[in-house]
């Protein structure tokens, strides 16, 4: 799954967006509580992680599902036949439900007469429906579990839920659509909801004649049934985990296209659905698709297993997507694309999101994780084999430098956190489990993985995979067997040094030192926290760290030094060599600490343009981190972006963009101050902004034309009059009707810029842009979140109206609010607001409570002042923050950290401004 607000390129982030000590060895021993039917538990080797599970005396082998929804009435009944083994003997069986109303159950036995459930129990607290009978059931048998019931459409975007759309004359209508992960399809049908309870399934719709109906399989049959309405019934699916069953019904039309074959061994059939008009709009996500199906099958070694693939944009969705089997389900935003008026980055970022979750389809789908804290291996893969298969399809995206800046260092800003978690994270109950979709399982899963690969090498990585899957397929499976066959592959012992990485929190910082005599270095780690000092206690772990020492001229193959101890002395010519780099490429997942003197040789050579792209992205991103934390000064972080003057290259300039924008929100309050960190911002944007001109060439690649936006963006916002001014004059054009004036990237910049330079006629333009539903999904999502950059608290109060009226998705309200506290006079307001709707924002996302931890990071996270730490700590320690308590520590611990790095480096700051005569 993609995570929605979470990334947010990984939409929503959006998506992210979402987020714990030594983690249990992951070959699981079972333990059945045997006395009455009630959760168990799950023991592991080397820790005990207790997990609450069903029961395991039934267990289920096959479900006939039968659903008929009214996309009037918004509800629907359901009858479900499961077959079942009884395990032991019992008089009870346990199953999970939620939010459903169970009519009748009943037990058939061979030919014996159906066994009527004399009580049904509903156990809220625990989503389960106990079903009692009045006679044991005897263990060894077989049996069919039958249950009638009935549920309604919510509008909580989980489990069978509605999706609203307007058609061609503006007419509101619904559509019904699922979303089961992690824990929802309970909220559907009654069952076995655990990635382990794997079983097969047949789907059947009984829907409206005008209706289309989708599932994960092909159509078996349709038939007519009377009174204007269809049964559609679905081939049986593989065995697979309920998280992953999907079924859509709705008003659709599609487009269509197959697969070469090639790597198949047959031509797979594949469609992209939309509401009625917007077909067209998913040619380039369906072009993707037949590719990256295809190439999956190459480097997996195995056919993609199902009859076809659909693939379908939603209009209500959390997440990002959802990689259910055979039936992926989007937001608009992720899935389509319009050919003249989509932005390039918006474009890019739905051929990930295809990619990513195409990759499901093997990792995660045939072969799944065993628990939910073992969620790292279909999301850490996901992320990296879907970076893979962009690079694959458009090598000229060089997406893998965009990797170091949307994953990398997300993940480490995150992991310098005391409040993080390890990537294989202890899960106890469900309601956890949406708390660990974030940045961590993420983003630093798949750098782990980038950073093994590349340690072991491509085709070894492969080898290794590929005999995974062939062992593991339509099963489940945990780290340890993903280690076992790596390390059979390769030669190399990956648990010995993996395990280091997944089980444990955080990472470390190297500090080098040169030795006399100019031929060494000696390198120390230690681990590195945003708020500086470690205790003895939290410094315990000692990494295995792939030193990837380089210098000028230095072979690129990979290096044979790794640090697992404390110390080491590494051989490096620093007496002759201009300069020396740890870390070539930023592979792997830690800071390092240079001397002075090597930090000013790799300046020159950064100014020299001696340096890969990829090596400067982690030289600043290093410098900057280390000035937040304390390890040096903020100043020395100043005199280094000196070197970048000259810097060419979209991804360095995101990543000095992201580490100004927090110089700025820290020192927000800091009125002598922040105009001067404004004029610097401008001093290094400005150039750009006039070198590049706001009219692309003709042949420029996308990357060009993502700098230039970046480059208005923060010129105009830091007070760069030229910019300002051409866009308010361009942007006076637009709404004249001269598109002409923005291509599809400046548009969103020039938007930023004219909200926060203008005033009300502004706002409303943009606003009547966001609202207008012929234009592209992305540039009105751009539109909304560019509502965000207003100054003018009266704008800002409607904005909060508007964002919680029925004129804003309720997946989108972060879009909203998400630009809000840039500007440091408004988020006092923006925390009351957030305080104010407490209640509401509960109520709205119930379902789905990370979102509230989205809404919290967002409101309360860009906080200096220990007394508003104090203030949010008290607040959420009145409340039930059980679902998202992870993100309000985070932010807790983010407001402490900044505020002790404003309070240390407040002089320094202000010093080097001035001596610089800013």
């Amino acid at each position: 799954m993609s995570t929605g607000p979470v990334r947010k390129r990984r939409l929503a982030v959006t998506l992210a967006l979402l987020i714990v000590p030594l983690i249990a060895m992951l070959v699981v021993a079972w333990r059945v509580d045997k006395s009455p039917p009630d959760m168990t538990s799950v023991a592991t080797q080397d820790a005990v992680e207790e997990r609450e599970l069903l029961p395991t005396n039934v267990t289920p082998t096959h479900y006939d599902l039968l659903l008929a929804p009214n996309l009037e009435a918004l509800t629907y009944t359901g009858e479900v036949r499961i077959k079942v083994h009884i395990n032991e003997e019992t008089s009870e069986i346990v199953l999970h439900s939620n939010e459903l109303e169970l009519l009748k159950a009943a037990l058939i036995i061979g030919d014996e007469a159906p066994l009527q459930a004399s009580r049904i129990e509903l156990k809220k607290e625990d989503e389960t429906a106990h079903l009692h009978f009045e006679q044991p059931l005897a263990a060894g048998s077989n049996a069919t579990l039958f249950v009638s019931f009935h549920g309604v459409l919510n509008d909580l975007m989980v489990g069978f839920y509605r999706s609203k759309y307007k058609d061609a004359q503006g007419a509101e209508k619904f559509m019904a659509t699922t979303q089961f992960e992690p824990t929802d399809a309970r909220r559907a049908f009654p069952c076995w909801d655990e990635p382990m309870q794997k079983a097969t399934f047949g789907v059947t719709l009984r829907v409206s004649e005008g209706l289309t109906a989708l599932s994960n399989m092909d159509v078996a049959e349709t038939t007519n049934s009377g009174d204007g309405l269809k049964e559609v019934r679905f081939n049986i699916t593989p065995v697979m985990s309920t998280y992953l069953l999907a079924f859509v019904v709705g008003e659709l039309e599609y487009i269509e296209a197959h697969t070469s074959g090639k790597h198949n061994g047959r031509a797979i059939p594949c469609r992209v659905y939309t509401t009625p008009g917007k077909s067209a709009q998913g040619q380039f996500a369906l072009d993707v698709a037949v590719q990256v199906l295809e190439y999956f099958a190459d480097v997996f070694g195995i056919a993609y297993a199902l009859p076809k693939l659909d693939q379908i944009a939603i209009g209500d969705f959390e997440a990002g997507a959802m990689e259910n089997w055979g039936l992926v389900t989007y937001r608009e935003v992720a899935l389509l694309v319009d050919a003249a008026s989509t932005s390039s980055r918006a474009r890019q970022q739905v051929a990930y999101v295809v990619s990513h979750e195409l990759a499901h389809q093997w990792f995660g789908n045939l072969v799944t994780m065993e628990w939910w804290s073992e969620l790292w291996l279909n999301e850490g893969f996901a992320t990296w084999v879907g970076t893979l298969a962009v690079d694959h399809v458009f090598p000229e995206y060089h997406i893998w430098t965009q990797f170091l800046v949307d994953d990398l260092q997300r993940a480490l800003a995150l992991d310098a956190l005391r409040s993080s978690h390890p990537i294989q994270v202890p899960v106890r109950r469900s309601a956890e489990i949406s708390q660990i979709f974030d940045a961590i399982s993420y983003s630093k899963g798949g750098s782990a993985i980038r950073m093994l690969s590349s340690y072991i090498g491509l085709d070894s990585f492969f080898r290794g995979v590929r005999a995974y899957l062939q062992k593991h397929k339509y099963a489940n499976a945990s780290t340890q067997d993903l280690w076992r066959a790596l390390s059979d592959a390769s030669g190399v012992d990956v648990n010995e040094f993996m395990a280091i990485w997944t089980r444990t929190i955080g990472y470390p910082i190297l500090t080098v030192e040169e030795l006399p005599g100019g031929t060494q270095i000696q390198v120390r780690q230690n681990r590195y926290l945003s708020a500086g000092a470690v205790s003895d206690d939290e410094d315990q772990v000692l990494w295995w760290v792939p030193l990837r020492v380089a210098t000028p001229g230095s072979d690129a193959q990979r290096t044979t030094d790794v640090l697992t101890t404390r110390n080491a002395t590494v051989d490096v010519p620093v007496g002759t060599a201009k300069w020396y780099k740890l870390n070539q490429d930023t592979v792997g997942i830690y800071r390092v600490k240079y001397p002075p003197g090597a930090v000013a040789n790799l300046a020159t050579a950064i100014a020299a343009g001696e340096l890969e792209v990829n090596d400067r992205i982690g030289i600043i991103a290093d410098a900057a981190a280390l000035a937040s934390s304390g390890h040096s000064n903020t100043s020395d972080f100043l005199t280094l972006l000196r070197a970048y003057r000259n810097e060419t290259e979209l991804v360095v300039w995101q990543e000095i963009s992201l580490r100004l924008d927090v110089l700025q929100s820290v020192w927000a309050d800091e009125a002598d101050v922040i105009d001067k960190i404004r004029a610097l911002t401008q001093s290094l944007f400005s150039p750009l902004a006039k070198r590049l001109g706001w009219d692309a060439a003709a042949d420029e690649d996308s990357l060009n034309s993502r700098l230039r936006a970046l480059a208005i963006r923060y010129a105009g916002c830091s007070g760069d009059s030229a910019v300002v001014a051409e866009t308010k004059r361009r942007f006076a054009a637009f709404f004249d009707g001269d598109r002409s004036v923005f291509n599809t990237d400046t548009l969103r910049a020039a938007f930023v810029v004219a909200v926060r330079t203008g005033g009300r006629e502004e706002f409303a333009k943009v606003q009547e842009y966001y609202l207008d539903a012929a234009n592209p999904v992305d540039q009105q999502l751009a539109a909304l979140s560019s509502m965000g950059f207003t100054t003018d608290p009266e704008l800002l109060d409607e904005l909060f109206e508007f964002a919680l009226s029925d004129r804003v998705r309720n997946q989108d309200v972060h879009q909203a609010i998400m630009a809000v506290n840039t500007y440091g006079p408004s988020r006092a307001r923006l925390w009351q607001w957030y305080r104010d709707n407490y209640a509401l924002l509960a109520t709205r996302y119930r379902a789905s409570m990370s979102y509230m931890g989205i809404l919290v990071r967002l409101s309360v996270a860009e906080f200096t002042g220990a007394a508003r730490a104090d203030e949010v700590e008290a607040f959420f320690a009145a409340l039930n923050t059980s679902k998202f308590q992870r993100v309000v520590d985070q932010s807790l611990e983010k407001i402490r950290s900044n505020t002790r790095w404003l309070e240390k480096d407040r002089a320094d700051v202000a010093a080097w401004l001035a001596s610089n005569a800013y």
